[in-house]
């Protein structure tokens, strides 16, 4: 599967998401409606990681400004409307408007990009203390 997801840990406060070789955006948003089901019976928010560095592709597919605004998008009444992306392919900031802080802000939320698994682990840290 071009795009997989899995809980980042036990808590099941962080929903990641892997694009692996060539996918597409339908693969990520078939990847998006099947993990609804994992959100089920949930009392608590739910962040999203989407995790490019498995990617075969040397930049995103064509529609990524539309697109990218979708990773913060609240589909379901748990999700937090917060996105981190990491791995995003250099010539792909370009096309998507980023300022300095690597951020985009979205109808509902925020999708935020990040270049390590440090940087990752610190932002997933400040969202879960508010």
């Amino acid at each position: 599967m071009p795009v997989r997801f899995e809980w980042r840990d036990q808590s099941k406060r962080v929903m990641c998401f892997f694009a692996e070789g060539a996918w597409d955006w339908k693969d990520y948003h078939r990847a998006v409606r099947g993990s609804a089901f994992s959100l089920t019976g949930l009392k608590h928010v739910v962040d999203s990681v989407i995790d490019l560095r498995g990617s075969g592709r040397t930049d995103l597919p064509a529609g990524a400004a539309a697109h990218v605004r979708s990773f913060g998008r609240r589909t379901q009444v748990n999700l937090s409307g917060r996105a981190a992306v990491i791995g995003l392919p250099e010539g792909a900031r370009e096309g998507l408007g980023l300022g300095a802080d690597r951020a985009m802000e979205t109808p509902d939320g925020l999708v935020k990009f990040v270049d390590s698994e440090a940087e990752l682990n610190q932002l997933l840290a400040e969202w879960a203390a508010g």
